[in-house]
């Protein structure tokens, strides 16, 4: 069972995800890596410029969750979210990730 609050943290590790696609690629096509790479990098900044931009300051917990409920018979679930701080560190990565990919 998948419960989704907010789409857009979702959107982001789906987008983080495409660094680890992006490793299967042949090392002949080292330039598509890199484009499909800093490509990804730009879709999660902008995903995350969305994110703070429906971050509410006065709220108390986590914002833009998402629950993944894998074995139910042991109540076991994944929850991903973001609060004030966590988000700062969010998008001091986001923002490093393009930049990092130019350099190389």
């Amino acid at each position: 069972m998948f419960i989704l609050t907010s789409p857009i943290l979702t959107v982001v590790s789906i987008l983080s995800i495409t660094f680890f696609y992006a490793l299967l690629i042949p090392a002949e096509r080292i330039d598509l890596t890199k484009k499909l790479c800093l490509l990804a990098s730009f879709g999660a900044l902008f995903v995350g410029i969305l994110m703070g931009l429906s971050f509410d300051k006065a709220a108390i917990g986590y914002q833009n969750t998402a629950e993944f409920s894998y074995v139910a018979e042991y109540n076991s679930a994944f929850t991903i979210g973001a609060d004030g701080l966590s988000y700062v560190f969010l998008m001091l990565t986001l923002l490093i990730f393009p930049f990092l990919f130019l350099a190389a």
